[in-house]
């Protein structure tokens, strides 16, 4: 028993680290490409249903937070938080993209260029949206039970600790 306990730990610890990896790179990817293609991405912003003033914040806000997210995927102690907003902000992206989808707004904007192109439609934004809000929702689980994990372990740890002492 001790034994198939130690290997789905393995594995969950793998796939942990896979969907760390995968979401640092994600966030990197879509704040780099915003900064690197600048005043693409001020466009797409400005052609969203916003009012102009909060275009204005989200043009900085938007790849600024993603880069703390990042950031914070990196670092054990911080991790948790970096998969609560990763999660947080791809439901939101998903939402707004549903909105969209579901034609709640007067207009359709842009269907901003992201990671599948300028030439894709907004329902493939929408499952792209959705199948990466899954893949952060799952990545957060996963560091909620690693964090679960270390926290019985050194519980565990203080505990033997004590009655050795």
């Amino acid at each position: 028993m001790e034994m198939k306990t130690s290997a789905h730990n393995h594995k969950v610890g793998i796939a942990h680290i896979i969907f760390t990896v995968v979401s640092i790179l994600f966030w990197l990817y879509v704040a780099g490409s915003a900064i690197y293609s600048f005043s693409d991405f001020k466009g797409e912003i400005n052609n969203q249903v916003f009012p102009i003033e909060v275009s204005a914040i989200l043009i900085y806000a938007l790849p600024t937070v993603e880069i703390i997210i990042a950031a914070l995927l990196v670092f054990e102690g911080t991790r948790y938080l970096g998969m609560k907003l990763s999660f947080l902000l791809m439901l939101g992206f998903t939402v707004y993209i549903a909105l969209v989808f579901f034609g709640i707004f007067n207009r359709t904007p842009c269907s901003c260029a992201g990671l599948l192109g300028k030439n894709s439609t907004w329902d493939n934004n929408f499952m792209l949206n959705v199948l990466i809000t899954i893949i952060a929702g799952i990545g957060l689980l996963l560091t909620f039970k690693d964090k679960e994990r270390r926290k019985i372990g050194m519980d565990t740890l203080v505990s033997h600790a004590h009655l050795t002492a």
